[in-house]
């Protein structure tokens, strides 16, 4: 069996940014910035300001909208599907799936076929929480805090996590992160539905 490397790309110009991603598929599927807003159970205005690069959403954030267009993550960072069952990533392809609006710091480090498998992401959460709403969506969640140290709120309970701690809990359970340290980095797993 091969295994193909995910570096193949989407039909999008070089260097686009996750949220012109986003509009471009969602024109493809013929749905209008409200209809995306309701599916995916976002403000129209959030997700405009998405669309056009003015805000990062949260991995929680990214989920919805790649369920509601039924696609996976990695495909909301230009990266093409295809249907191996292994998949490597090379460190040089990581670069071209991050974003960044100076509160987010977002990195896709694998890529899958499906909007059910595993994705992984490296985050540098935001040192207020963020205006979004909160954070829920499929699956299961794992934070491990690569470095620094981070806040995480759920609506009864708030953890503070340090370096090498981590947390596991269902995705539908609202969360937020924020930093409590400048250099706070986040590893976060989502597993399918």
């Amino acid at each position: 069996m091969a295994i193909r490397e995910t570096a193949q790309k989407l039909d999008f110009p070089t260097g686009v940014s996750l949220g012109r991603a986003i509009r471009a598929l969602r024109a493809e599927r013929g749905l209008s910035l409200s209809q995306l807003a309701v599916v995916a159970g976002l403000d129209k205005g959030y997700l405009s300001r998405v669309e056009r690069g003015l805000k990062v959403p949260s991995v929680a954030i990214i989920l919805r909208i790649s369920t509601a267009l039924e696609v996976s993550a990695a495909q909301l960072f230009g990266a093409a599907e295809n249907h191996e069952l292994i998949f490597v990533t090379r460190a040089g392809a990581r670069d071209e799936m991050s974003a960044d609006d100076g509160n987010y710091h977002m990195r896709l480090l694998t890529q899958s076929d499906s909007a059910s498998a595993m994705e992984v992401f490296l985050m540098h959460p935001p040192a207020e929480l963020p205006g979004e709403p909160e954070a829920e969506h499929r699956g299961e969640e794992l934070l491990y805090v690569v470095e620094g140290r981070v806040e995480i709120t759920f609506p009864e309970r708030e953890l503070i996590l340090e370096k090498g701690d981590s947390v596991q809990f269902p995705g539908p359970l609202r969360h937020q992160v924020r930093r409590l340290e400048e250099n706070s980095c986040v590893l976060i797993a989502v597993s399918g539905s």
